[in-house]
């Protein structure tokens, strides 16, 4: 973990940590290009409908079908991020939103009872000796506050293995799962908001502004976030 201005500016400048900062978007652009292109070249729409036949077949069970997929899937080190994309087309973007909460704060939840409780003593042996484990483990007990929202928005690492890393620290559960929270919120509006925006633009040629507004807003939490975790972490 970066711990002054030097290693956040050797970190920014490192190809491979840079790729592991942007996949999340280029993934996302990646989706909205998709969604663009499908829908010119197919009925993307009328897909779209069978999929949600399959989630109304569950009925009221869907959600929660959704979620322990989720779950599973991202305790795995499957990337969560086509599932928070594809939540707004099944769910619609309010549901979405709510379901996509659950799902992201019980794996972070999952990963950090399971390092802490069932792998404790094997991954600390692993880890003992890495200096950036030693780093993190002073910097999430002096503030973590901003520290787990940081690597929340800015995913040097796969989100499960930051949640098995905060697991080896010594903070209490619930501070962990607080200031979780307090950036996996504004994260998820963010990509479920502009995904369902770009699907009603691109597929049925509206824009819904209030949506768009509710998005800028979360996005621009979430940049607040990372540039205080930025100056906050330089100056540590």
């Amino acid at each position: 973990m970066p711990g002054s201005p030097a290693e956040l500016a050797t970190m920014r400048r490192t190809p491979v940590e840079r790729r592991r900062s942007y996949w999340p978007f280029v993934l996302f652009a990646a989706f909205l290009l998709t969604v663009v292109v499908a829908s010119r070249a197919i009925d993307l729409e009328r897909h779209v409908a069978t999929a949600q036949g399959w989630t109304a077949a569950l009925g009221v069970l869907a959600p929660a079908v959704f979620v322990v997929v989720y779950v599973a899937a991202t305790l795995l080190g499957v990337p969560g991020t086509p599932f928070t994309l594809l939540s707004p087309l099944l769910f619609g973007p309010l549901p979405a939103f709510v379901v996509m909460v659950v799902a992201s704060m019980g794996s972070a939840a999952g990963g950090f009872l399971i390092a802490r409780y069932v792998a404790r003593e094997s991954l600390t042996e692993r880890l003992r000796e890495t200096e950036g484990f030693a780093r993190l483990s002073r910097r999430v007990a002096a503030h973590d506050w901003i520290v787990i929202p940081f690597f929340r928005i800015v995913p040097v690492a796969p989100f499960a293995v930051v949640n098995y890393g905060f697991g080896l620290t010594e903070i209490p559960f619930w501070r962990y799962l607080l200031w979780t929270g307090v950036a996996m919120i504004p994260v998820n509006a963010v990509l479920i908001l502009g995904a369902d925006v770009f699907y009603l633009a691109a597929i049925r040629g509206a824009v819904p502004w209030p949506l768009v507004a509710l998005a800028v807003a979360a996005a621009v939490l979430v940049a607040a976030l990372a540039a205080l975790g930025l100056r906050r972490l330089g100056r540590a």
